[in-house]
């Protein structure tokens, strides 16, 4: 009976020591893809799928979109339009201007400036947005009857 128990201390211990291990080399593991990834984000487009996720951290988010479009023209001009395909009466300085657009991530470009703009308020002091439920809660709140 003495064994048995001292068997399962033995074992309790073991469990509790690969657990604290697993926890911290996975803590480790999580910062080192953080990094990784976030030298990743000029040369891939992860605010794409970032801003399509719920639980995203906004801060992050925007981070990824900044640092891809760091070195690349912008798809779009000043007032939002993206690249006319048309080829409307245009001077030299305009077409040169035009061709050196990207027309990749268009629709993308846009689609991310209004999520950054529309969700702005809703980011809590973490970076995490607020849910529908949250920003209800928090407009009853402040808005009493």
């Amino acid at each position: 009976m003495r064994l048995s128990k001292s068997i399962l201390l033995l074992l309790t211990v073991f469990f509790a020591l690969s657990m604290a291990t697993t926890s911290c080399k996975t803590k480790k593991t999580k910062e080192k893809a953080s990094a990784i990834q976030q030298d990743s984000f000029e040369h891939y487009p992860y605010w794409i799928d970032m801003m399509n996720d719920s639980n995203v951290n906004y801060y992050e988010a925007v981070a990824a979109f900044e640092k891809y479009w760091e070195h690349r023209d912008k798809p779009t001009e000043d007032n939002g339009e993206a690249k006319d395909i048309f080829e409307k009466d245009k001077s030299k300085e305009e077409k040169e201007k035009e061709t050196n657009r990207s027309v990749d991530y268009v629709y993308e470009y846009k689609q991310f400036l209004h999520w950054k703009e529309t969700n702005k308020n809703y980011v809590k002091p973490d970076g995490s947005i607020m849910t529908s439920e949250e920003v209800l809660e928090y407009w009853k709140k402040n808005n009493p009857r």
